[in-house]
């Protein structure tokens, strides 16, 4: 117990969390991980009989309700596993999901000091009314409404006190068990527990920062703005800080009431198509995307608009990250079982990876889709399958991508609890398209020629290091010996094609000086030198058309990232 910050309260707490999980029939779970002698007093209860009530739940069901009752920090740290299908079952993913953030209201007496030290004025100073009862009240926040000096109504989303310092206690005992974890149990050290739990800690320390949040709904505003639709509540940064967000107030029907959509007269096929829209943008092309699309956060404005709200959990695709989506589907468009394994052990990031039994089962996953058109390809449900041939082979995806897949998965929910037969590749098949298209574009082809040239030249002029350092073994020898050997084909082939088109323009110079000529021997009173120009012309052009198309269908055959 020596790694523990704080011996006392750290152990109080860990015996008070490693008992609640005994009550609800998992101390079976911490002998096999050999915890049973780690905690204080927790031993003893390992065989304590379970109430009929409990052996009646399915292991899922009682692991939420432990989590429940260990309180917000967990009930947090749950919401995030429930992003995590690929380490978990669908029922597991299913129970987490039910988690919910609720707790008491606190009086309006104990919020108002918290909105005056963050205004740094009294509430009744700054606006002209503020609502003394919520709008809603979550562990960290409790939400009122109000309204400006002019007139315009606002929310006052407001921290609530002692929030930081027990979120701060509970991550350093997080910290605690993920070390204790990964030390005594070989089972759960695949999942990586710390790198788990640091995440984790990220993430709710972003979401205990108001303004980060303010700033996420900015930037996905910008991004969108074209959809003029879509509405995105205005942040008033005269009142936002860290402990305090004040933005527009936006009144709509909630997505999670389809009865009330369809009174309002308004077309839901319209608003899942839309969502989508939204959703694929800023996942493909943006790369800044809301990570929890639930119903909750999506309201129906008139003229089937949309608000989309809450902005305190987003996922970041990288480009690289984007690139690798766009040719896992290509790759299954193409049936290229190579490719796509590719990129699952690009995920992966692991060295022990058994590649060829991988891409064997990555064809058998991927013939399901052979001849299938784009709009017909599930990409929720490929992630799945990919995600569940990875834990076959004990492979961890990194977070973003399953942060992705888990918005992937809501949204289609989302969608089929407003039109029952909504399909998310509906508005996903033009912009993908699209991206495809701007990958095999010759501008982004020479940019990449470019760029993989200067870093190769930038490799043979480095000086070299008078310390000796570590090579990468296997594979990454492997992969630089192939890059250079793709990329003095590629140099040897460019210089190749560079020479062509200057014999193409020499060539087309002399056959249009012959096609506008007026001399020269003349049959029938037709120009001998128009006609074998103009042949000329035609062939030059023909061949350059040829030479492009065959470039083209190579660059697009093989995949040169």
């Amino acid at each position: 117990m020596g790694m523990l910050s704080n011996p006392v309260k750290d152990v109080k707490r860990l015996n008070e969390i490693f008992s609640i999980l005994i009550k609800y029939g998992f101390g079976d779970m911490m002998r096999r991980m050999g915890l049973s002698n780690t905690v204080e007093h927790t031993s003893r209860f390992m065989r304590a009989p379970i109430s009929n009530e409990l052996l009646n739940m399915k292991p899922p069901e009682r692991f939420r309700c432990a989590i429940e009752e260990m309180g917000p920090t967990f009930i947090k740290l749950g919401q995030i596993l429930a992003t995590r299908v690929d380490l978990f079952s669908q029922d597991m993913i299913h129970e987490l999901e039910k988690l919910q953030d609720n707790a008491p209201v606190l009086p309006y007496s104990e919020v108002e000091p918290l909105i005056e030290k963050a205004l740094g004025a009294p509430p009744a100073k700054v606006f002209r009314y503020v609502n003394e009862l919520p709008l809603a009240s979550a562990s960290m926040a409790q939400v009122h409404e109000a309204m400006t000096k002019k007139g315009e109504r606002v929310v006052l989303k407001v921290r609530k006190p002692g929030v930081k310092s027990t979120i701060e206690a509970d991550l350093r005992l997080m910290h605690s068990m993920a070390r204790l974890l990964a030390i005594q149990s070989v089972e759960l050290r695949r999942y990586q527990p710390e790198e788990m739990v640091r995440e984790f800690d990220r993430s709710l320390k972003r979401e205990l920062d108001f303004t980060i949040e303010a700033k996420n709904a900015e930037r996905i505003a910008k991004n969108l703005r074209k959809f003029k639709w879509l509405k995105i509540p205005k942040i008033y940064w005269q009142w936002t800080s860290e402990t305090l967000n004040v933005q527009e107030f936006v009144q709509g029907i909630s997505a999670k009431d389809p009865e009330a959509l369809d009174k309002a007269g308004l077309d839901r096929e319209v608003l899942a198509l839309r969502g989508s829209q939204v959703a694929w943008k800023c996942m493909l092309e943006d790369g800044l995307f809301h990570a929890d699309p639930h119903p909750g956060n999506f309201y129906a404005l008139p003229g089937n608009g949309i608000a989309m709200l809450d902005f305190g959990m987003v996922g970041k695709l990288s480009y690289q990250r984007r690139e690798q989506m766009i040719r896992l589907v290509r790759s299954i468009i193409f049936q290229e079982t190579d490719a796509a394994a590719a990129v699952l052990v690009e995920w992966s990031n692991s060295d022990n990876v058994d590649v060829e039994a991988l891409a064997r089962e990555c064809g058998e996953l991927i013939e399901q889709y052979y001849g299938l058109p784009l709009n017909e390809i599930d990409i929720p449900q490929i992630l799945l399958d990919c995600m569940a041939l990875m834990r076959n082979y004990d492979l961890v995806l990194p977070s973003d991508i399953t942060l992705a897949a888990k918005a992937f998965i809501t949204l289609e929910g989302f969608g089929r609890l407003i039109k029952p037969d909504f399909n998310l590749m509906e508005a996903a098949e033009p912009l993908i398209k699209d991206l495809i298209k701007k990958r095999y574009h010759p501008a982004r082809l020479a940019r990449s020629l470019g760029s993989r040239a200067i870093r190769f030249v930038d490799k043979v002029y480095e000086a070299p290091s008078e310390l000796p350092q570590q090579q990468h073994r296997g594979s990454s020898q492997k992969l630089d010996a192939y890059l250079i050997d793709r990329l003095s084909y590629r140099l040897e082939d460019a210089s190749y094609r560079q020479t062509q088109a200057i014999y193409d323009v020499g060539f087309l110079l002399v056959f249009t000086l012959m096609l506008i000529t007026s001399h020269g021997p003349r049959i029938y009173d037709i120009s001998v030198l128009n006609v074998i120009g103009l042949l000329g012309v035609l062939g030059v052009t023909g061949n350059v058309f040829r030479v492009q198309v065959v470039t083209w269908w190579q660059r697009k055959k093989r995949d040169l990232n």
